[in-house]
This record gives structure tokens, C-alpha cells and sequence, in this order.
């Protein structure tokens, strides 16, 4: 029998599979040009073991070093400060805190313009000081970039490099994409591929983009130092050219006399916890237009999707004004994405959605 689960699986699959098929016949417009943007030559496909490996040890080591809620990992508090903008819900100053133990028992509270809440793990359960029903897009992402920013499959991704030079460094960028990918070195990066691009020496994450048109920078100058990991003071988030969120990390320090945070009111008993946030998503889109030019012209919207299927909020990527932008947004915002199932959890997903327009 078909679980709800498996067949929003298997209707992924299908989208993904079809618009792969459709994308082979026809030309697919190039990622669009970006500062941030490394990868724009020459790339290599690692196709031995050993080369594999080389690769996902040095990612490995990236992810392992920003990874603070790792599983045996040294508890913390840390507190940031950052500033949002763009257009979204909510935008200006911000600040989070956040004490970890382990992934069932933690503090953390955010505030930003008119919202503000704190959540507690504790006893098995979650308790939230008040209702909520979203939690804005700058905070998702914010959280998103500081506690897990690497996370894969890397058991089956189709795996690209390519080097490159940021601010006086090598690197290496890594690109990701599903075990469905056209595995050959084509230029340049791919709508469908992730990029990582790390310090060859020190095994620093420098950028991040979970899409084309979105790239989170992190600046290791005055850097925080914990238990061997090596934490950026900065970190900003840029998006069609424009930054959108800026943050620093002000300090990070052992959890020590915390006990009495952990301790929800009876306020808190009595709320119902509002989301969970979940890691980002990426899926297709495809809209089938009037004939024309064999093209497919993608435009990447970034959205936070409820566990519903609901967009709570969204944003084009691309700032420059192309015609078929808004028509992407409009339909991303009325969409429904079925990407969970809502009898689980009530979760939050950060989603980047590739609307391809499709004539042919």
C-alpha cells in the first residue's frame, strides 16, 4: 500500500525525471552571471574512489568544523547579532541566542521587528513563551547558515569541481546535483547544482549556495575559536547582488550554569509549539508556455513552504527585472508543494523552487 509519504516521493520523482527528459532536447538558459558566482569554466567530474574521496573528505572536514550540534560535541551558548533586508515579512535589526546541550535539550530565543519568541527542549517535548505559526525567512535562513549549512547525500550525488581564487585564497568548489545528473564536464555551474567552495589549505567553508543567485559569504577574520573549530565572525547572505542578511557571531562559550533556562513557565506548558524548522529543499516547477524558441528559462524562487504545502513567504533570486520573474513568484506563492506529510510534524522547510518555462 502507498503511503502519503511515497507517493509525494514518487511525484517528485516523476516532476524531476520528466523535466530532466524535457531539459536533454532542448537549450536550458545559462545560470546568471554573479560576483559571487565561481564557478564559471573549466570543471572537473572526480571519477575514481580515490578521487571521490579526496573531495568529500575535504567537504567533510568543512561540515564537521560548523557542525556545533554534532553528536558528542562540546555544549555551547552562543549569541549573534544581524540585520535583515530585503523583501520579505519582516526586516531590520536582529538578534539570536541559543544554548545547546543536545538535540533534546536547548534554548533558543530570536527576535526581529515585531517578532520574537523562545523555544525550550526539555523532558522530551518542546515548549515555545508564545503561539506562533511561522518563523520569518531571515531567521530560517540565519540559523540555517550558522548551524547546518552542509548537509547532503553524498552517497550518490553526481560531484563537479572546479578551482577558483576568493579574496587572495585557493579554493575549491564543489558542486552537487542527484544521481541523475548529466555526469560530464560541461563550463560552468548548473541550475539544479548546490556549490561549496572551500579554502584548500584550511578546509574552511568560504561560500555557500544552495542556488544559483544566492550566496552565503563567511569571513573568518577575527575568528571564534571552540574546542578546535574554527567559527567566521561574519557572515552575510547575498542575493540577485544585493545582501540581504548580515550577522555576527559575538561570542561562543562553554554551557556552564545554564540549568535554570532549561525550566519552562506554566505560559509555556500550556502553548502549543509552533514549527520545527527543517533543512533547505530544492524541486522543480514546470510551466509549459506558448511555442516558441526550444528553450527552457528557469527562474529560482526561494521560499518557505509549512508543513501544509502552504508558502508562507517567497522571493525571486534574480533582480533583474525579467518579465517572467513576477509570473514565477505570483505562482509560487499561490502554489501548494505537498513535500511533507502534515499528519507528522509541523514542520518548516526552506525551499528553493526552479520554475522552468518551457516553450517549444
Amino acid at each position: 500500500m502507498l503511503t502519503f509519504r511515497k507517493l509525494s516521493f514518487l511525484f517528485l520523482l516523476a516532476i524531476l525525471t520528466t523535466s530532466g527528459f524535457s531539459q536533454s532536447k532542448l537549450a536550458v538558459a545559462p545560470v546568471p552571471s554573479d560576483p559571487f558566482e565561481l564557478v564559471t569554466g573549466a570543471t572537473h567530474v572526480p571519477s575514481t574512489p580515490q578521487e571521490r574521496t579526496e573531495i568529500l573528505e575535504l567537504l567533510e572536514h568543512a561540515r564537521q568544523n560548523g557542525d556545533l550540534q554534532a553528536a558528542g560535541s562540546a555544549p555551547f551558548s552562543i549569541k549573534v547579532s544581524f540585520n535583515a533586508a530585503g523583501n520579505v515579512h519582516l526586516t531590520g535589526a536582529g538578534n539570536m541566542e541559543e544554548t545547546w546541550f543536545g538535540p533534546y535539550s536547548f534554548r533558543w530565543s530570536a527576535s526581529l521587528g515585531n517578532f520574537s519568541m523562545t523555544r525550550i527542549a526539555a523532558r522530551g517535548r518542546l515548549f515555545d513563551d508564545r503561539p506562533v505559526e511561522s518563523i520569518p525567512m531571515r531567521v530560517h535562513m540565519l540559523r540555517g547558515a550558522i548551524f547546518w549549512p552542509i548537509n547532503f547525500d553524498q552517497a550518490h550525488a553526481l560531484i563537479r569541481t572546479a578551482t577558483a581564487n576568493w579574496k587572495g585564497k585557493d579554493l575549491t568548489c564543489i558542486l552537487t546535483s542527484g544521481g541523475m545528473s548529466d555526469p560530464t564536464a560541461t563550463p560552468g555551474r548548473r541550475w539544479v547544482e548546490r556549490e561549496f567552495c572551500v579554502e584548500t589549505r584550511t578546509g574552511l567553508l568560504q561560500i555557500l549556495s544552495d542556488a544559483p543567485g544566492i550566496y552565503t559569504l563567511y569571513d573568518y577574520d577575527d575568528a571564534l575559536k571552540f574546542h578546535g573549530r574554527v567559527l567566521p565572525r561574519q557572515v552575510s547572505i547575498v542575493e540577485g547582488s544585493k545582501t540581504v542578511l548580515t550577522a555576527r557571531l559575538e561570542s561562543i562559550t562553554d554551557a556552564i550554569g545554564f540549568a535554570d533556562s532549561f525550566v519552562p513557565s506554566e505560559d509555556m506548558k500550556n502553548t502549543r509549539p509552533g514549527p520545527l524548522l527543517g533543512g533547505a529543499i530544492r524541486f522543480p516547477h514546470v510551466i509549459r508556455v506558448a511555442p516558441g524558441a526550444a528553450i527552457v528559462q528557469p527562474v529560482m524562487v526561494h521560499a518557505i513552504v509549512d508543513h501544509n504545502g502552504k508558502v508562507k513567504e517567497a522571493e525571486v533570486l534574480d533582480d533583474s527585472g525579467a518579465a517572467l520573474n513576477q509570473s514565477a513568484l505570483d505562482l509560487v506563492k499561490n502554489g501548494t508543494y505537498r513535500v511533507q506529510n502534515p499528519k507528522e510534524v509541523n514542520r518548516q522547510r526552506e525551499a528553493f523552487i526552479n520554475v522552468q518555462f518551457i516553450s517549444e
